[in-house]
């Protein structure tokens, strides 16, 4: 079975009161939570996973979960992975400006709008995981599963 997660990727460390405007709603830590967990099709629609150091912030949300990032002056990447459905979703977003978006739905390009982060050619998966660790500067395609993240709960 493979990932179905939605996320941000933002290349800057963004303390609460700016992922709270990020996602437009207040939010309470909880717990810790390893990889797993963080990308878990179980986890409830509420949760919020980050992993954050000096470098850059990685949010993990339910699948589904999409933000407006037209306001915001960060370079900052969403995306969703359905492997299930083999539906793959990409944004990035620079000074508010769209630099990149690109969808792909079973089989098909549903859009590609922009150049740059991603092709049709890339395992999309995988990718987003190398992405993560460009942002973060930390290697995080080679030891995701090592890391700890800090669930939070919506409001």
């Amino acid at each position: 079975m493979g990932f179905n997660v939605a996320g941000l990727i933002i290349r800057k460390k963004i303390d609460q009161s700016g992922i709270e405007t990020l996602l437009d709603n207040k939010i309470s830590f909880t717990e810790e939570v390893d990889f797993e967990e963080a990308t878990s099709m179980e986890k409830e629609d509420s949760a919020i996973d980050i992993l954050q150091n000096e470098s850059g912030t990685l949010l993990l949300t339910t699948l589904g979960s999409m933000f407006d990032l037209s306001d915001t002056s960060d370079d900052i990447i969403q995306f969703m992975l359905s492997e299930i459905s083999d539906t793959y979703y990409f944004e990035h977003y620079n000074n508010g400006q769209l630099i990149r978006k690109f969808i792909y739905s079973q089989g098909e390009i549903a859009e590609d709008t922009g150049e740059g982060i991603v092709s049709e050619d890339d395992d999309l998966a995988d990718k987003v995981w190398e992405l993560a660790g460009s942002y973060l500067q930390n290697d995080f395609a080679e030891n995701m599963f090592d890391h700890r993240f800090k669930r939070y709960e919506l409001a």
